[in-house]
């Protein structure tokens, strides 16, 4: 008897969150989906390497070929900075681990009419360990760049996500 009932308390439990509204972010809604909306966006960022470095994770990203359309509907740009801070500091003044912060506030704006449609920020965090070799301090701050920079593009993914979720719910 007893290992009837908690399969049966656990059906009861779970069967009202059917009616929640709940519903997955990348569904089909009226014929269309996020990741089509997705794919119809280009991407805009400084010519450095951080720029770069987001902007291809974020094309990556958003769209199967990892390529923008040729006559994109949304443009996202996107002014990353990088700020760095140095944590764990020796007696004789060497540094030991590194704080890595990137700040990338972004806008949606619609190409042809040149609207902001959203305008929000990612950030994203990492830090690495200073050793004696400036070999391996340079490769662990690349690193930590890198990891940064794709943390920050799949945030900035949600977030637009999210936003034409919400737009293809209002029916908008």
């Amino acid at each position: 008897m007893k290992r009837l009932a908690a399969p049966l308390i656990a059906l009861a439990l779970i069967a009202p969150l059917g009616a929640c509204g709940f519903s997955p972010l990348y569904a089909e809604r009226n014929g269309s989906t996020v990741t089509n909306d997705l794919m119809q966006l280009d991407v805009s960022a400084p010519n450095d390497e951080l720029g770069r470095e987001i902007k291809y994770s974020l094309l990556d990203l958003l769209s199967p070929t990892g390529n923008p359309p040729a006559d994109a509907l949304y443009r996202v740009e996107v002014a990353p900075v990088l700020y760095s801070e140095d944590v764990a500091i020796e007696r004789d003044a060497e540094v030991t681990r590194k704080n890595v912060a990137l700040l990338v506030p972004f806008r949606l704006v619609k190409t042809d009419t040149k609207e902001t449609l959203l305008r929000s920020t990612s950030r994203a965090r990492s830090s690495y360990n200073r050793v004696v070799s400036e070999y391996a301090n340079i490769v662990a701050a690349d690193a930590a760049r890198e990891r940064i920079a794709k943390a920050a593009a799949n945030d900035i993914k949600l977030q637009l996500s999210i936003y034409f979720d919400r737009l293809s719910k209002s029916g908008s």
